[in-house]
């Protein structure tokens, strides 16, 4: 979750396609870290070479990692439709809920060789219980984090 005050990239940018980036749900879009928008503005069409062709949005949706970012993504995809006076893309919408099926039907997450969605939930849980930094006292000796006192940030592991 992001925290109060930290601004998207899509709109904090100092370029013209930030400033000109729609932001259909500012609040859920700081709460998700992300505003879907920045992907959903591009078109679908064939790749003749000269830039994207909306792959880079069917990539990202592929990569979506919870039902509830599925959900957001669509009434974005929603919201940008009503906003230009068009129907939803049926290749977007399509995509989307695939994404979503597949998450039901094998758990949130991204998928990892070998690992089941039980098995993903508990290296996320290790991973995140581990501390990625490392107290030292004054003279480089590893000190526990129940030692604090004295102690400096020395390295990351």
């Amino acid at each position: 979750m992001a925290r109060e005050g930290v601004t998207m990239p899509a709109t904090n940018q100092h370029n013209e396609q930030a400033s000109a980036t729609p932001n259909p749900f500012p609040e859920p879009a700081l709460e998700y870290g992300e505003n879907p928008a920045r992907f959903l503005v591009e078109e679908l069409s064939v790749d003749d070479g000269e830039g994207t062709s909306g792959e880079l949005m069917l990539a990202r949706i592929r990569g979506l990692e919870t039902i509830e970012l599925c959900g957001f993504w669509l009434a974005v995809e929603r919201a940008l439709a009503n906003k230009e006076s068009r129907e939803p893309r049926e290749r977007v919408e399509r995509a989307i809920r695939e994404r979503k099926a597949e998450l039901e039907e094998h758990g949130e997450g991204l998928a990892q060789t070998e690992m089941t969605p039980a098995d993903r939930r508990a290296v996320a849980a290790e991973r995140d219980a581990e501390s990625v930094a490392v107290l030292v006292d004054e003279g480089g000796e590893e000190v526990s984090w129940s030692r604090q006192s004295g102690a400096a940030v020395g390295a990351s592991r």
